[in-house]
C-alpha cells in the first residue's frame, strides 16, 4: 500500500493523526499541573509519612506524582493522537469541574457522592432508586475508606460546618 507516493508494508496512515486540535495538548498539560498540585498539597500540607506509617497526604502525593508523570509521558512521546472531540464530550469533565466547586459548599464527600447520583441518573439514564442508592453507597465507601481508615482529611464545607 502507497502512503504519499511512499512503499510501506500493508500500515495506512491513522486518520487521527491528521487531524490534531490543541485541545488533547491542553487537557494534557492540565492533568500535569493538577498531579503537581495533588502532590504538592500531600507532600507540605497533609504529611507523607506520620508516626512512622503513611500520613494522610500519602495517596494524594502519590497520585499526583503518577498523574503528572503520565501526563508528561503523553505529552512529549506519546505516538497515539486524539481526534479533535466536539462538545457533547466534554460533558464529563464540566460535570466533575462542577463537583469540585461544590466541595467548598457541600464537602468533598457529600460533593461526590451528588455527582456520583447525578451522573447515574442523568447520564447512565438509571432509576431514582438506583442512583440514589449507589450515590449514598459510594459516600458512605469514601467516607470509610478514605475519612476511617486512611484517616485522610476530607474538606467538610460549609453546609456540614454549619450543621455542627
Amino acid at each position: 500500500m502507497e502512503i504519499r507516493g511512499e512503499m510501506s508494508v500493508g500500515v495506512k496512515r491513522s486518520p487521527e493523526r491528521e487531524g490534531l486540535s490543541w485541545l488533547p495538548a491542553l487537557v494534557t498539560i492540565g492533568i500535569v499541573v493538577m498531579g503537581l498540585c495533588w502532590a504538592a498539597f500531600g507532600i507540605f500540607k497533609y504529611g507523607v509519612w506520620v508516626n512512622n506509617g503513611p500520613g494522610g497526604g500519602f495517596f494524594s502525593a502519590v497520585a499526583g506524582i503518577g498523574a503528572a508523570s503520565l501526563g508528561i509521558y503523553e505529552f512529549f512521546f506519546s505516538p497515539v493522537r486524539a481526534k479533535p472531540i466536539g462538545g457533547k464530550s466534554l460533558w464529563p469533565a464540566a460535570a466533575m469541574a462542577l463537583a469540585i466547586l461544590c466541595i467548598p459548599l457541600l464537602g468533598m464527600v457529600l460533593s461526590m457522592s451528588a455527582f456520583i447520583l447525578l451522573w447515574i441518573l442523568l447520564v447512565e439514564k438509571k432509576s431514582w432508586k438506583q442512583s440514589i442508592l449507589t450515590g449514598i453507597g459510594a459516600g458512605v465507601a469514601l467516607y470509610l475508606l478514605f475519612g476511617l481508615w486512611l484517616k485522610v482529611p476530607f474538606p467538610q464545607g460549609l453546609f456540614l460546618e454549619l450543621l455542627r
